[in-house]
């Protein structure tokens, strides 16, 4: 049992913004607002004003699950907890087509800090359809299609209508497969004077038209994956005009940095999708605070020095992120873009309310996943120490915000010190 006294309350789902108290019994909130009263057997821990909001919801982070080291799950949900993360959806990038292969997430679910929920293939890598409703019921949260985009449309169309069947979402990459191959940088002026082979923004519009067909065609429940460019927003405002269940993330990345962070050659801004324009940057921003994005995704990847220490088009992509995604909203509040309590909408509540999970909320009854953070701090990237050190984006970035105490059913699990 513990009493949280003297918290800012947020709660995206309800609007609640306000100092108060919230109680923890049994893993669950049991009371929330106002000023609570002790009952003498409660732990009770001061947080002085500090925002207290639900744990944050990640749609995809990507995880080897065959592995031990920095990229396997246990040290990703370490990673996760250090964050004020409280539920991770291992990307379908893992390669996981069948109800066995769910075996390795599920015994380290077991152990881990924070919940680990799956997601499977719509097609695995052989081109054949995945074991769609046996992972469905062995408690897959999505399907998807692993981060490459299924060129082959008739095979994808049988296999959207076949989870529309159980009402499924199905993660579609909002590219062109064609327009994206053997690219590493957005097209535009700067990429032909540094030399890159660049992408189309044009490449997602294609891709969410043909996403938008395919709903059309078979009903299924679309989550347009990692979209980043106007071209990409515009598509999607079509596609829910015509009253389809379209949602949309956008990486976090892909808030703070632009195109112009990849002039340096630096391969830690070596990421997929590509860093684009300052204009794409606004606009995922503007469709951020008018509700146009469902999610922010943390798209987290441990990769090694090693597959980053090449030439820019040549270097893996991806960045180690978990522990910078409430920093860098954070720093957008600061610098006026965004409201806090929108900005957690984006990572709490609407990826609950996607997936219809219980957590993602600061309500009497919902399980006690929680992140108490001091929003204004000033915060240098990875100078303090971070749990994940793998190659990432924000290293040494200025940011504003940290972490004070996650909690998962109720517990402590990641309380730095200081």
């Amino acid at each position: 049992m513990t009493l949280l006294r003297s918290a800012r309350l947020i709660d995206p789902a309800s609007g609640r913004d306000e100092l108060g108290d919230l109680k923890i019994r049994d893993g669950v909130i049991e009371a929330v607002g106002g000023s609570l009263i002790s009952q003498g057997d409660e732990a009770v821990i001061d947080l002085e004003g500090a925002v207290l909001a639900p744990a944050l919801i990640d749609l995809r982070c990507q995880v080897n699950p065959r592995s031990s080291g920095r990229s396997g799950l246990l040290a990703t949900a370490q990673a996760a907890a250090a964050g004020g993360y409280g539920t991770l959806v291992i990307a379908p990038d893992a390669g996981l087509s069948s109800p066995e292969s769910f075996a390795p997430i599920e015994n380290a679910a077991l152990s881990s800090p924070v919940n680990l929920i799956a997601s499977g293939l719509l097609v695995d890598h052989d081109g054949e359809m995945g074991e769609i409703g046996l992972m469905l019921r062995a408690g897959a949260a999505l399907l998807g299609d692993g981060g490459q985009p299924v060129s082959d449309t008739r095979l994808l169309k049988r296999a959207l209508a076949y989870a529309a069947t159980f009402e499924a979402w199905s993660s579609l990459r909002a590219e062109d497969p064609h327009l994206s191959r053997n690219t590493c940088a957005h097209e535009g002026d700067l990429s032909m004077r540094l030399g890159f082979a660049a992408r189309p923004g044009a490449g997602e519009r294609m891709a969410v038209d043909r996403a938008t067909a395919l709903a059309e065609l078979t009903g299924a429940r679309i989550l347009l994956d990692r979209i980043s460019t106007m071209d990409g927003l515009a598509a999607l405002k079509m596609a829910r005009s015509k009253g389809l269940e379209i949602a949309a993330t956008v990486p976090v990345t892909h808030l703070i940095f632009n195109e112009v962070d990849t002039a340096s050659y630096d391969a830690r801004y070596r990421l997929e999708p590509p860093l684009r324009s300052e204009a794409d940057r606004d606009s995922l921003i503007e469709a951020l605070n008018n509700g146009q994005i469902d999610a922010i995704v943390s798209d987290h990847r441990a990769c090694t020095g090693e597959a980053k220490a090449h030439p820019f088009p040549d270097a893996e992509p991806g960045a180690a992120t978990l522990e910078a995604v409430l920093p860098a909203l954070c720093t957008l509040v600061a610098d006026e873009r965004v409201e806090l309590i929108e900005a957690l909408r984006a990572v709490t509540s609407s990826p609950a309310d996607l997936l219809g999970l219980p957590q993602g909320r600061l309500e009497i009854g919902a399980p006690a996943d929680l992140v108490a953070f001091n929003p204004d701090v000033p915060n240098v990237y990875g100078r303090d120490g971070l749990s994940c050190d793998a190659p990432s984006a924000f290293e040494n970035r200025r940011l504003v915000g940290k972490v004070l105490i996650t909690f998962a059913n109720g517990a402590i699990i990641n309380q730095p010190a200081g």
